[in-house]
């Protein structure tokens, strides 16, 4: 799909940049057989105003061709001819050329035949034009061979340079679709590892849900009472899908837009507070040391609920990944911006996983998440819940100095 697409971005760019190129060749192709056809009608024009002057008569050469006029220099390979009210031709002149008199004679019957004052003998190669001088007629005729060289000429070279330009236009369309596809293919390659990451997810809990069920199935005679341990076992299992499926539609009603930003006013020091509250239990049994140092009226504009989130995704990740017997530590200041910065004692995390901490479903220790219950999208649910409140998270963890989670907020 991924390639496919990528042909598509390069034809189309393509498409679009020769058709502008075409377009401007067309132009400047015609413009440029235009300005053939203007030199010729101008050498048609001097030529007739030159023969109004010459005197000498009709073939006074007498030797089968035209006079020539060699004061009148014409690029443009021309002759003249100057007709009486009868048809006769009593005057020709060459410029630049040696015709016979039958080419001369022939020429200008098909002239007069057509009947204009200006026009073109396909069949001779010759542009003509008609000035009537008095009782005669002056008509003067250029050869087209210049303007058929010229024009084939331009055409070659328009044809040679837009094939060149194609081929360069290629180059840049795949060079281009490349660059634009891989925003797409990583988007497309996540979105794959989220959808084999969350079926992995809730296959374990679906799995244990079939064998309860199906351990109860083969005990009917069994009362509930008796069994009570495997129906538990069917609602822990129901409630951790259920927290999980919440946070995929948490997740993806972020990617898909539908989430209007919050505009109220979240008091962040009393959120933190409660929040510090409920975990000392926790701290205790895990025999944690739970520190905090809040600055007083401290508020931000937000949603209270998601910022409670927040801070418990937060204070759980670093009970679960603190040293037994270490130390956890809150800090809240304020200032130009609200930083809250939660912080544990223990082993590092490497350096080569900090950045993909956030994405969703990661784990740095895999298998010390799966046995204390974690599903990897909980950093994921924070760092969204902090864009959607146009604020910052990060991490720093170094050894001997433990891991430290930043977040900061815009003040209200």
């Amino acid at each position: 799909m991924l390639r496919r697409l990528r042909w598509k971005f390069t034809l189309i760019l393509m498409l679009l940049l020769c058709g502008v190129l075409a377009a401007v060749l067309a132009v400047q192709t015609v413009s440029t057989v235009r300005q053939y056809r203007a030199g010729t009608d101008q050498a048609l024009r001097t030529i007739l105003q030159r023969t109004q002057a010459a005197l000498d008569p009709w073939g006074s050469a007498g030797n089968g061709s035209l006079d020539r006029d060699d004061e009148l220099y014409t690029a443009i390979p021309a002759f003249c001819a100057v007709v009486d009210g009868d048809g006769q031709i009593v005057l020709a002149l060459a410029y630049n050329a040696v015709v016979d008199k039958n080419t001369v004679v022939r020429a200008v019957d098909e002239a007069l035949a057509a009947g204009g004052p200006a026009g073109r003998l396909s069949g001779q190669g010759l542009r003509y034009q008609i000035q009537r001088s008095g009782r005669y007629l002056h008509i003067a005729f250029a050869d087209l061979s210049w303007e058929r060289t010229g024009a084939g000429r331009q055409i070659l070279t328009a044809l040679l340079l837009f094939a060149a330009a194609a081929a360069g236009f290629f180059a840049v369309s795949w060079f281009l679709s490349r660059w634009l596809v891989r925003p797409v293919e990583r988007s497309w390659k996540q979105q794959q590892q989220f959808v084999a990451d969350a079926s992995h997810e809730l296959k374990t809990p679906l799995t244990v849900l079939l064998a309860d069920a199906d351990i109860l199935l083969a005990r009917q005679e069994e009362t509930v009472g008796s069994q009570r341990k495997w129906v538990e076992h069917i609602q822990a299992e129901g409630l951790r899908m259920k927290a999980l499926v919440q946070d995929l539609l948490f997740l993806a009603r972020g990617d898909a837009g539908g989430r209007e930003r919050p505009r109220g006013r979240a008091d962040l020091s009393a959120l933190c507070e409660s929040c510090l509250l409920s975990f000392e239990p926790v701290a205790f049994e895990a025999g944690l040391t739970l520190n905090s140092s809040l600055a007083p009226g401290v508020s931000v504009t937000g949603d209270g609920d998601e910022l409670r989130r927040l801070a418990v995704i937060l204070l759980d990740n670093a009970c679960k990944y603190c040293e037994p017997g270490g130390t956890v530590t809150v800090t809240l200041s304020g200032g130009e911006r609200a930083a809250l910065t939660v912080h544990n004692t223990g082993e590092p995390i490497p350096a080569e996983a900090q950045p993909h901490l956030f994405e969703r479903f990661y784990r740095a220790d895999a298998a010390r998440s799966r046995e204390q219950g974690g599903s990897g999208l909980g950093l994921s649910i924070a760092a969204a819940i902090v864009e959607r409140h146009r604020g910052k998270i990060a991490v720093r963890s170094e050894a001997g100095e433990g891991t430290a989670f930043t977040v900061t907020l815009p003040l209200a």
